[in-house]
């Protein structure tokens, strides 16, 4: 039987055997004592099989033992007596053997069908599914053994009552075709249920048995196979934590822990004994001093100054506080996001908002998620990541990994894995430029992206390089997830049930949710909301930006630079390169122009990086720095923000320094000083230094070009004087006038005490020309 051929033998002589028999008595004119062989050699086969399996246990023995005998009786009574009806029992035999093996499985579990599930799909055996999916493997089996019944009672009729062409056509035809349906009928019904959560449990619901033990909640590395954290791992270091707060006088707890496993456990342990958690991605110490009242304790996984650390908890506390599911309507919490104010923003959140949105991302994303295990690349303590990556998978059972992928080259580690993969569009877009060949997943993984909006071109590239697309997800932290799309499906955001779009007063949109607060939230994206209830943003109608992904307030960076004392005025603008990203325009008080006066501007930036990085991540700090002796404004005092962003848009050069400008219609003045070590004097008057007439040209065109974005294609110059030399470290004043009509730019030069120094007009190519 170890042989291909001897198993061929076995399977052909086992199906064909009741078209055998009839063939052989009403055709080939074979005598029952003859065809009796053919029990024999079935008798056999199913011996010698059962002295090759790897010991078997008692139970096993004694099934395969009455089988074989059952058969050995028939092939010798029918050689005995040469009598047909005995070769007619085989198939039911074959039903009652079936049927013991079957149902005694249901008695010594697991079953026989939850067997072959595990053989198939050996993850079944380490998630929280088990249990669910071992209860429907019960029902299958118990249906097989109640079709075994029915079949064999059927197969018996055809042996007792039945002729031979009857008897025949039933058992080896019409039974296979039954148990066939069966077979498929059973794997459609599978299919529907793995697309399902089936052990999906609202987390605050969750029971100590409600998962089995050794089920993995967290695990390391690529897929399950690796570093595990079990159910019960889990339930232990909840009660350890949860000793360790409780310990303590605090009423709430800042939460900060960049472990996935450490952080679920935290939120665990803090909501059991009904503590407030404060979510805070931001741990930099003058943040978390602003942030922590006398009250407010601090747990941490990285070592942070004053907190909890909750790994050394987890190594020194024994578990002794049993399980306890909470009253979500208790639970309380807040994030701490980016306010217009300067100071940290809270935006205070219950635990039923987090519970009834995972419930909503659950049901509306169930067959996506099912059976797969969850991969991150955002920051778990945002609303997005923490919908997602935590409470969604947490309820669902589903294995999460404990720290998230940094890089899109990390995700070769999983291409054998099924994985939702919760991302970012910056992410993304890393991934779709750098990606050559596609990634050669097993399993298409099911994407998710949010925190911005993403471009078609790249979720179209996702697509071609992972064999699936991307679902978008569009909120914010105060409603939660919203809205979604998938470019290639549908290009307008599908409201996620149950929530509803409106418009506010304000041309707004509005959000009412089983997850937004009574009145619903405005949000301060302006939308168009088609007949079908599905809607298109239309831009931001407030000052919080994002960059890489990270939702900013450009007033809070403006007075975090205000607190250095030694700012006047600031403007911080979003500007975008390759990448989106901050720039500062900084007006320096009395006291900050003697700081740095004779600093190099490098260092000027330093200081104000510094500062910054106590309250900021490195990512949302500016990137480009101009110092000006005032910020452009208009005749009401306003600064408007694409003037500002005007002045990054022209590069920074050490041959000049621009001081002021101001752009009204079609008139632009620009205060700038030349320094002495400018190139713009090399080879020029070495004595005197004086500016050349080519480069004041030169200038007057960048900043027209730079700040009125229009063609500077010299045609002619008419009436150009030259009056005045322009010095080193002498401001000078350029006036420029354009005239779209004649293509005139008209200029004047004046340095300190109104002095003309140079003037004239500039003809300039129109356009069309």
């Amino acid at each position: 039987m170890k042989t291909v051929a001897g198993k061929i033998l076995f399977a052909v002589l086992s199906v064909l055997y009741p078209i055998l028999v009839f063939c052989g008595l009403r055709f080939w004119g074979l005598s029952p004592r003859k065809l009796s062989i053919l029990l024999l050699l079935l008798a056999a086969f199913h011996l010698i099989s059962a002295s090759r399996k790897k010991q078997p246990g008692a139970a096993s023995r004694l099934k395969e033992g009455c089988f074989v005998a059952f058969l050995l009786a028939c092939g010798v009574a029918a050689f005995a007596l040469d009598n047909a009806l005995v070769l007619k029992f085989y198939p039911v035999l074959v039903n009652v053997g079936m049927l013991f093996f079957f149902g005694a499985t249901l008695f010594r579990k697991p079953s026989f069908v939850f067997r072959l599930a595990t053989f198939a799909d050996k993850r079944i055996l380490q998630t929280a599914d088990r249990t669910s999916v071992e209860r429907y493997c019960d029902r299958v089996t118990l249906t097989w053994c109640i079709f075994f019944i029915l079949n064999g009672s059927v197969a018996l009729w055809t042996v007792l009552c039945a002729d031979e062409k009857i008897w025949s056509l039933y058992n080896g035809l019409i039974s296979y075709i039954l148990m066939g349906l069966l077979f498929v009928s059973e794997i459609g019904v599978r299919k529907m249920k793995q697309s399902q959560l089936q052990s999906y449990i609202p987390f605050s619901k969750i029971e100590a048995d409600s998962r089995p033990d050794d089920s993995v909640v967290c695990f390391s590395g690529a897929g399950l196979s690796g570093d595990v954290k079990t159910w019960a791992d889990f339930k232990a270091d909840v009660s350890k934590v949860r000793q360790a707060v409780e310990a303590e006088p605090y009423t709430a707890w800042i939460l900060n822990a960049d472990d996935v496993y450490y952080f679920l456990v935290a939120i665990f342990a803090l909501f059991q004994s009904q503590k407030k958690i404060l979510f805070s991605a931001n741990r930099q110490p003058e943040f978390i001093r602003e942030i922590r009242k006398p009250d407010v304790g601090f747990l941490n996984d990285t070592g942070a100054e004053g907190a909890l650390q909750i790994p050394k908890i987890i190594e020194t506390y024994t578990a002794k506080s049993t399980w306890t599911p909470f009253d979500i309507n208790q639970a309380k919490a807040a994030m701490y996001t980016s306010g217009t104010t300067g100071v940290p923003k809270e935006i205070p959140k219950e635990g039923w908002q987090y519970e009834n949105e995972a419930n909503a991302l659950a049901e509306r994303f169930a067959a996506g998620f099912a059976n797969r295990n969850f991969y991150m690349t955002v920051n778990h303590h945002h609303i997005y990541g923490m919908a997602f990556s935590i409470f969604v998978p947490i309820s669902a059972g589903l294995p999460i990994r404990r720290v998230r992928f940094e890089f899109p080259e990390e995700l070769e580690q999983i291409v054998k894995e099924p994985a939702v993969i919760v991302a970012s569009p910056a992410f993304l877009k890393r991934l779709a430029a750098n990606r050559k060949k596609p990634l050669p997943f097993k399993k298409p993984p099911f994407w998710l992206s949010a925190g911005g909006l993403l471009p078609d071109e790249v979720a179209n590239r996702v697509e071609e390089l992972s064999g699936n697309g991307v679902q978008e997800i569009y909120g914010c932290t105060e409603t939660g997830a919203i809205a979604t799309r998938r470019i290639r499906e549908k290009k307008l955001w599908t409201p996620v049930p149950p929530n509803k779009i409106s418009f506010a007063e304000n041309g707004c949109l509005k959000i009412d949710s089983s997850y937004t607060d009574i009145g619903g939230f405005v949000t301060g994206d302006l939308g168009k909301i088609e007949d079908d209830g599905t809607f298109q943003l239309m831009g931001r109608a407030d000052s919080i930006v994002k960059i890489e992904e990270k939702r900013i307030s450009l007033p809070e960076v403006e007075n975090r630079l205000r607190q250095t004392g030694v700012v006047r005025d600031v403007r911080v603008v979003p500007m975008t390169g390759k990448r989106q990203f901050l720039a500062a325009a900084i007006v320096l008080n009395d006291e900050g122009v003697a700081k740095f006066h004779g600093v190099e501007k490098k260092d000027v930036n330093a200081f104000f990086k510094q500062h910054l990085s106590g309250f900021l991540e490195n990512t949302v700090q500016p990137k480009k720095w101009r110092y000006l002796e005032e910020l452009p404004q208009d005749a009401m005092g306003k600064i408007k923000t694409r003037e500002v962003q005007a002045l990054f848009e022209i590069p920074e050069s050490p041959n000049f320094k621009i001081l002021k400008y101001h752009l009204e219609g079609n008139k632009l003045t620009v205060k700038i000083v030349i320094p002495a070590t400018s190139d713009y004097y090399d080879g020029h008057f070495p004595e005197f230094k004086l500016l050349p007439a080519v480069v004041q040209i030169d200038l007057i065109l960048r900043f027209f070009r730079g700040f009125m974005k229009l063609p500077t294609t010299i045609e002619k110059m008419q009436r150009i004087k030259f009056s005045n030399p322009i010095f080193p470290e002498h401001p000078v004043t350029i006036e420029e006038t354009y005239s779209p009509d004649t293509g005139k730019l008209a200029f004047k030069i004046t340095g300190e005490d109104d002095k003309n120094c140079s003037g004239g007009t500039i003809v300039l190519k129109k356009e069309n020309a």
